[in-house]
Formats: structure tokens, C-alpha cells, sequence
């Protein structure tokens, strides 16, 4: 849903609201537009909004002081019509004057260029970056690589204004996007906690089936081969091409990367070169003090507007963007003399019933401490280890399973170990679950 904020207009107590249906998208298309099935409702403070027919809509190019009841070509102005002049804001609209499925439609893909046509018999069309042929516009997948937006300028023949829209094209072949949906290539640095921000996607062909991944300075390498129904079979080239699983694809980059720090994908004579670095999810610190985190918590958990199972997920999370675990606490880190000035234990050896209370909210607290300490030792990475990534680190995953268990045993505090140490345990936790079943 849009509205349009027009400062002049920003004190009206109605206001115009667009509700976008399936039918006013185009796949390749990245703004909504303005169909037959596009819907409108007139909004007031304290009302519920009032859905009306396109026929109750008028429409004005920005800037106009005419309103009509034909929507012009380009990005407009829409709004509904209310009882006894009362204003309205407008709303802003896209309106091609053609359908939006059939405005782009795909000719050709190949593993360099995709062509597509474009319908708009309005005026002239011009695509940056494209090249215009007898079957429509190419465009050079190597063009696109390095994120640069495909535009596609619009000037209507009957003196309206030039318009511009975005357009997002598929490539056959393995791809790497971002978050605002731009192709990456080559070397690419990412933030640990923006990983997920980026997707892979592969779209195979008969003569071009396949891609490598290559993992941890080459220590683990696997090939990816595409079916039809949209899978991939991911085989083991350290292994005789043993098949180890499948998945899907596309999906988040996280996947194909299973906990590595560095990968390097081929796919034909393209190399997406990856390094994942130590990052912050936000810059505040967190104090790794195991009594400052249960004390945290309390005071979380306490609040009436928290859910629990909202603030076990976000706990849970914290782990990734600080790495630690939650497990690594102990009960007595969380217990009552290290609460009492936050419950307010002092002086109630008189009043029984508050002591009850108290008793009772910290009982619930502990509760939720011990589901959070397992949560923490059930988290697990959505792709793990296979058996030869296994041994390949089994080294390292000793070398965790010991300073868990002298953590436990008191022998050694994980809350004061380097960074680089932390990262190790939690990566090799997640990625290698089944070898850490000895820990609780």
C-alpha cells in the first residue's frame, strides 16, 4: 500500500490509499502499477479506510490543477472522491495504459544475454544499457554484473512528461544478488551479519548444468548440479563426486557457504571470490560478563510488553552478532544475590506475601534461563558438515570440545577469551552440531 505526502496537504484528516493487487505486478518490473484490478480507499483519522471503485478515482499528472477522470500516462497523482468537497490527499500511481503482465515479456535467454520485448505502443521507449534488435532488447549479462541498474525511459507521444522505471531481469547461469536485488561479481567482502542479506540463484540448461564452490582456502570443494525441477545435487569433488545432499536452487547465500569464513564459486570463466568478516549488529557493546548478561535478561524479561518466545529468539540471535552462547552461563550467574537490587529484596523479611512474590517471579525467571541455556545448545546452522568437512576439521572440533568442557568444569572462561576464539567455537558449534552432543 502507498500514499503520497504532499507537505501543503499534510494537516487533511482524509487521505487516498492504494491497494496493490497481484495483477498490477510484472515480474520484471520492480514498482507496482496501475490495472484494471488496482483498488482505492479513502481514509480518515479514526475510521476505518473505505474501499471504492476505480470509478469513484480521479487522476491528475503532478502538478496539474484539473483533476480527470482518465488516468494520464507516468507517474500521477490518484485520488478518491469524497462527499461535499471535502479534500483529499492524493496518492501516487504508475500508469502505463497497458496491463502490467503484458508490458515486459521474455524472448531468449542464453548464458550471456537475456532479450525481452516490451509493449508500449504509447510513444517512445528507450532502455539504458540494453541494445535494440529485431526481436526486442538485449542485454549483456557481463553489463549487469556490477550492479548497475537497467532503466527503462518512457515518453509518452501526446506531450506528457518522460517517466523512468527499474527494471529486474533474470540471467541464466549462477547469479549472486544483493538486498535491493543488484548482481555482484567478483571479490566481495561481507559483514558476518549481513550475510543474509544476499541470495544465490542458478538456472541451468542442458549445456550448462553446473558450478563449484570452493570452501575454506580451498579445503572443502563441491560441485552443484541443476535439475529441471528447480533442485541442485551437490557432490563431493574431494570424493569421487560422492553425492552428500540436495537443495534448492536458490536461496541465501548462508547456504552455500555453510559457516566458512571464504569461498571461492566457479561457474564457467566467472569467480565470485567471498571473505566474511567479524561485524557488530549495531554499535553498541555488549558486556560479555556473564552476571551483566544474566541481569540483562532479568530486566528483559520482567518487561510487560515482552512476549517470551519473542525475547528467546532475539537472545538467541545475539549470539551470531556477539559471539557467545548462551549455554556458556551457569545457574549461579543468575542467582539471587546477583538480582536482589533489581527484584527489591531488601528489607521484605516482614511482608510474606511480597516474599511469595518474589519468589514466585524468580522461580519464572529461572525457568526461562534453563529453556534459554538449551535453546542455546539446540541452535544449530541450517546446512551442516558433511562427513568429510568432519574430518577435515576434526582438529579444530576437538580443540572447541575441549575448552567447552574446561569452560564447564571451571578450568577456563570462554568470557574472557579473544574474539577469534569465540567465532571458532560458535561457527564450528553451529556448522558441526552432532560432534558437541557431549556438552550440556
Amino acid at each position: 500500500m502507498e500514499t503520497a505526502k504532499d507537505n501543503e496537504t499534510e494537516s487533511l484528516l482524509a487521505w487516498t490509499e492504494v491497494n496493490h493487487q497481484p495483477d498490477d505486478y510484472n515480474p520484471f518490473v520492480k514498482a507496482a502499477l496501475l490495472s484494471r484490478a488496482t483498488r482505492f480507499s479513502l481514509c480518515r483519522t479514526g475510521e476505518e479506510p473505505q474501499q471504492v471503485r476505480q470509478s469513484f478515482v480521479v487522476f491528475r499528472e503532478k502538478g496539474a490543477e484539473e483533476w480527470e477522470d482518465d488516468a494520464p500516462l507516468g507517474r500521477i497523482e490518484a485520488m478518491v472522491l469524497a462527499d461535499d468537497d471535502e479534500e483529499v490527499r492524493p496518492a501516487e500511481v504508475i500508469n502505463l495504459g497497458v496491463e502490467p503482465a503484458e508490458f515486459l515479456t521474455m524472448v531468449r535467454q542464453d548464458a550471456d544475454s537475456t532479450t525481452f520485448q516490451i509493449d508500449w505502443y504509447h510513444g517512445e521507449v528507450r532502455v539504458e544499457g540494453a541494445t535494440k534488435t529485431d526481436e526486442g532488447y538485449v542485454v549483456k549479462k557481463a553489463d549487469c554484473a556490477d550492479g548497475k541498474t537497467l532503466k527503462c525511459i518512457l515518453t509518452p507521444d501526446k506531450g506528457g512528461e518522460p517517466f523512468s522505471l527499474e527494471l529486474q531481469l533474470p540471467f541464466v547461469g549462477f547469479n549472486i544478488t544483493a538486498e535491493d536485488g543488484a548482481m555482484v561479481v567478483g571479490d566481495l567482502t561481507i559483514p558476518s551479519t549481513e550475510l543474509d542479506h544476499y541470495n544465490y540463484s542458478f538456472v541451468g540448461s542442458d549445456d550448462d548444468d553446473r558450478f563449484a564452490v570452493s570452501l575454506d582456502d580451498l579445503a572443502q570443494s563441491y560441485q552443484y548440479i541443476w535439475y529441471e525441477d528447480g533442485t541442485l545435487s551437490v557432490r563431493n569433488l574431494r570424493k569421487k563426486m560422492e553425492k552428500v545432499r540436495e537443495q534448492a536452487a536458490q536461496g541465501k547465500l548462508s547456504e552455500l557457504l555453510q559457516g566458512s569464513r571464504n569461498a571461492l564459486v566457479k561457474h564457467k570463466d566467472t569467480r565470485w571470490r567471498i571473505v566474511v568478516t567479524k561485524a557488530m549488529k549495531t554499535d553498541e557493546a555488549l558486556e560479555l560478563d556473564p552476571v551483566a548478561l544474566a541481569r540483562m535478561v532479568f530486566t528483559r524479561f520482567q518487561a510487560e510488553d515482552e512476549a517470551e518466545d519473542a525475547l528467546m529468539r532475539e537472545l538467541i540471535e545475539m549470539e551470531e552478532h556477539h559471539f557467545f552462547q548462551w549455554f556458556w552461563l551457569k545457574s549461579e550467574d543468575w542467582s539471587h544475590e546477583h538480582l536482589a537490587e533489581l527484584m527489591g529484596l531488601n528489607d521484605i523479611e516482614q511482608d510474606q506475601e511480597k516474599m511469595m512474590q518474589l519468589a514466585l517471579q524468580y522461580n519464572q525467571f529461572d525457568r526461562f534461563m534453563q529453556k534459554l541455556r538449551r535453546a542455546s545448545l539446540d541452535e544449530a546452522g541450517p546446512v551442516q558438515a558433511d562427513a568429510l568437512q568432519i574430518r577435515n576439521n576434526k582438529r579444530k572440533i576437538a580443540r572447541c570440545l575441549k575448552r567447552l568442557e574446561r569452560h564447564q568444569k571451571g578450568e577456563e572462561s570462554l568470557w574472557e577469551a579473544d574474539l577469534e576464539v569465540r567465532e571458532e567455537l560458535l561457527q564450528f558449534f553451529r556448522s558441526h552440531h552432532g560432534a558437541f552432543e557431549t556438552i550440556d
